[in-house]
């Protein structure tokens, strides 16, 4: 599946309380699109409070999953961990999407009943059903897949009158159902060409399909990414 030399045994990833997962996930993703990684940031992400998050990222130092500090970072063996978690769930979320052509929003909600479950043996089995991608739903690499990301700009900060090439979405819009549904509704998807028309201090004005135009806030535009 991959040759990472930090592996974690499968019979000791399993181990673990799911806390562990969804903690190291969202240290990954926070890192992964250039947010502070403090215990409020990764309380925010989860929907948790901080004494929860003060309370599981102990126990990983405990576990050698992470380093305490100003910021929280993950170690080598807790870096394996959270992309194991996120190869788990991009794949999971493509298969949901494309083989059992369910909506985004239902993706999303259905991927937490199986990224901690997915064994090695049914992980492959997917990959080859799909033909191996190497990015996530939202055009996110796939952790050991080879993907290699190349330049991008955020959305909120390209010119207009130009039209550009939609190259990955950030993970962190998927927490509001309305929203992923709104981006799948007006097909804001990773390999879709994307015309900016207007932008001001607060929104963006867009086009997706020809002579159909439509705001964007700015929350929205600076987590899709553009080449």
């Amino acid at each position: 599946m991959n040759n990472n030399p930090n592996v974690f045994p499968q019979r000791e990833i399993e181990k673990l309380p799911n806390s562990f997962y969804s903690h190291a996930e969202a240290i990954f993703h926070l890192s992964e699109v250039g947010i502070e990684v403090k215990q409020t940031r990764v309380a925010d992400w989860l929907g948790v409070s901080r004494a929860n998050v003060s309370q599981v990222t102990g126990r990983m130092q405990n576990s050698g999953l992470v380093k305490l500090g100003d910021e929280l970072e993950l170690t080598e063996k807790g870096s394996y961990l959270a992309k194991m978690i996120s190869r788990r769930r991009r794949i999971v979320e493509r298969f949901l999407s494309e083989i059992l052509d369910l909506s985004w929003d239902k993706v999303y909600m259905e991927t937490k009943n199986w990224e901690n479950v997915l064994s090695p043996i049914t992980e492959d089995a997917m990959l080859k059903i799909l033909g191996n991608p190497t990015t996530g739903l939202f055009g996110n690499p796939i952790p050991y897949s080879g993907y290699f990301e190349g330049p991008m700009k955020r959305l909120f900060d390209v010119k207009t009158k130009k039209k550009y090439s939609i190259i990955k979405i950030s993970e962190e819009l998927k927490r509001d159902s309305s929203v992923i549904s709104f981006l799948q509704k007006n097909e804001i998807l990773p390999g879709n060409k994307i015309y900016i028309s207007d932008t001001n201090n607060y929104s963006i004005t867009v086009s997706v399909s020809k002579d159909k135009f439509f705001g964007l806030d700015q929350f929205i535009a600076e987590r899709v990414f553009v080449g």
